[in-house]
C-alpha cells in the first residue's frame, strides 16, 4: 500500500510542479547473457549470513542455559533506560517528497497517508497532513462537482480530483503534426517504343508498383520462414512469433513443477543477480526496471546465476530455440505487441517522454529525484521501441499473446509483463 501511494505522489508532484541530463543508460539496460559469472558459492553464503536470525541465546523458556551472552546481557540491561522514536525506513524520502508539494495538495494525498498502516508518526502530524484525516478534497475539477457518490471515492485516488490534472490542453501540448493535404498533379508515365512492340499491344502509360507494396510482398514471404539464430538485428518473422508463443507453457510448467522448485531457485539466483550488480555499481535505484524493459533477457541471466541454464535450455530447444535466441524473439515480440495494443492515450505518453515534455519540471527536483524520474522515464520509452514492420507481423497475434498474459497473470516467473 505504501508503494501504491508513494507513485501516487509523483504523479501529484508532476501535475503541481510545472536539461539536465544524467550519464548514459544504454549499459545499465543492455543486458549481456554470456557474462563472466561471479563465484556464486560466495553469493550463496552472503545470502545465507543475512538471512540468519538473531540468536536470542536460549533454545526455549524450559531451557535457559547458564549464562548470558554479553551481547544479549548488554541489550536487556540497557531496556528502559531510554526512550526513543524509532524512525521509519522511509521517513526521510517521504517528507522531501511531501516538502516539494504546495500546500494545497495536501488535501489530495494527507487522506490516503492517514490509512496507510504502520505510517510513522511525524509524518501524519505534519501541518496541513494532521487536518485532512476522513476529509474530503475542498477543491475538485468541475468535472466531478455535482456528481453522486463523489464522496465514497477511495482516498488513494483523491489525486485524479484535482483540477490541473484536467485542465485543457493547448494543441501545442498535443504536440500532433499538421498535416497539410497537397494537390499532386497527375504525371503519365509514356513507355518507350521499344517496350511497346515487346508488350504487342498500346498502353499509353506504365503501371507504377509503389515502394510499399514492393516492400509488403517482400514482407509476407519471409513471414512464413523461421528465422536461423534470431538476435536483436535479425527479420523477426511471423513463424518466430508463433514458435514463441508456443513456448510460454511450456516454460510456465518448467518454473511451477516440483512445487515450483525451479521457480525458487530463479528467486534466490535474482537476488544474487541484484547483489552482485549493486557491487559493481550497475544497478539501478528501482533495478526491477530492467526486468520490464527485457523481461526475457533478464529470466535467461537469472537461469545462469541460478544454476538452471542447461535445464531450461531443454525447455527451449523444443521449438528449436537456444536460451538467447528465445530471449531475443520473445523481448521483441513483447515490445511490438505493447505498441500494437497501445491506446491513443498511452501513444502520447511515450511521445511525450520521448520528446522530453517533462523535463522542464524534473529539472526542478533534487539530483537524487531528478535522476530517478529520468530513468523511470528512459525505461518507459524503451518498453516501446519497435520496427514498424515488426509491429504488423505481431498485429495478428494479439489475441492470442493477450489470452497467455492473462493466463499467466502478467508474470513469466520472475519476468514481469507490463503492457
Amino acid at each position: 500500500m505504501l508503494k501504491k501511494f508513494l507513485l501516487s505522489l509523483m504523479f501529484i508532484v508532476y501535475a503541481t510542479q510545472a536539461s539536465a541530463l544524467i550519464k548514459e543508460l544504454d549499459s545499465y539496460f543492455k543486458v549481456d547473457m554470456n557474462m563472466e559469472l561471479p563465484d556464486l558459492s560466495e553469493y550463496h553464503k552472503k545470502l545465507s549470513d543475512m538471512s540468519q536470525l538473531y540468536d536470542k541465546g536460549y533454545s526455549s523458556r524450559f531451557e535457559m542455559g547458564r549464562t548470558f551472552k554479553k551481547e544479549f546481557s548488554k541489550v536487556i540491561k540497557s531496556y528502559g533506560l531510554g526512550e526513543g522514536r524509532i524512525k521509519k525506513y522511509y521517513e526521510d524520502e517521504l517528507l522531501e517528497l511531501i516538502s516539494w508539494l504546495p500546500k494545497e495538495a495536501y488535501q489530495y494525498i494527507g487522506p490516503m497517508l492517514h490509512e496507510v498502516p504502520g505510517m510513522s508518526e511525524k509524518i501524519l502530524n505534519l501541518p496541513g497532513i494532521k487536518e485532512t484525516k476522513n476529509k474530503f478534497p475542498e477543491r475538485i475539477a468541475d468535472e466531478f462537482k455535482g456528481m453522486e457518490g463523489i464522496e465514497y471515492l477511495s482516498p488513494a485516488l483523491y489525486f485524479i480530483l484535482m483540477p490541473e490534472i484536467w485542465e485543457e490542453k493547448k494543441p501545442s501540448d498535443l504536440d500532433k503534426p499538421q498535416k497539410r493535404q497537397v494537390n499532386k498533379p497527375k504525371i503519365d508515365t509514356e513507355l518507350p517504343d521499344f517496350l511497346k512492340e515487346k508488350i504487342g499491344i498500346p498502353v499509353k502509360t506504365a503501371e507504377k508498383k509503389p515502394g510499399s507494396a514492393q516492400k509488403k510482398a517482400a514482407l509476407a514471404q519471409r513471414m512464413n520462414l523461421r528465422t536461423p539464430h534470431p538476435s536483436l538485428t535479425t527479420p523477426l518473422t511471423a513463424k518466430d512469433v508463433e514458435a514463441f508463443i508456443s513456448t510460454i507453457d511450456m516454460v510456465m510448467d518448467w518454473g511451477t513443477k516440483n512445487y515450483m522448485k525451479n521457480y525458487s531457485r530463479l528467486i534466490v539466483g535474482e537476488a544474487i543477480l541484484n547483489m552482485w550488480e549493486q557491487e559493481n555499481k550497475t544497478a539501478l535505484y528501482q533495478n526491477d526496471l530492467k526486468d520490464i524493459v527485457n523481461p526475457c533477457q533478464r529470466l535467461v541471466l537469472k537461469t545462469r546465476f541460478s544454476d538452471l541454464y542447461d535445464d531450461f535450455s531443454n525447455v527451449v530447444a523444443q521449438e528449436g530455440f537456444s536460451p538467447e535466441e528465445w530471449a531475443y524473439t520473445c523481448d521483441r515480440t513483447l515490445k511490438a505487441f505493447r505498441v500494437a495494443t497501445a491506446s491513443m492515450g498511452m501513444a502520447y505518453a511515450v511521445r511525450y517522454y520521448r520528446r522530453g515534455y517533462y523535463h522542464e519540471y524534473m529539472d526542478k527536483l533534487p539530483p537524487k529525484w531528478r535522476d530517478r524520474m529520468y530513468t523511470m522515464e528512459d525505461a518507459f520509452v524503451r518498453m516501446y521501441v519497435s520496427l514498424p514492420e515488426e509491429v504488423e507481423i505481431v498485429r495478428p497475434y494479439k489475441e492470442k499473446i493477450s489470452e497467455k498474459l492473462i493466463k499467466i497473470h502478467n508474470v513469466m516467473l520472475t519476468a514481469p509483463i507490463i503492457y
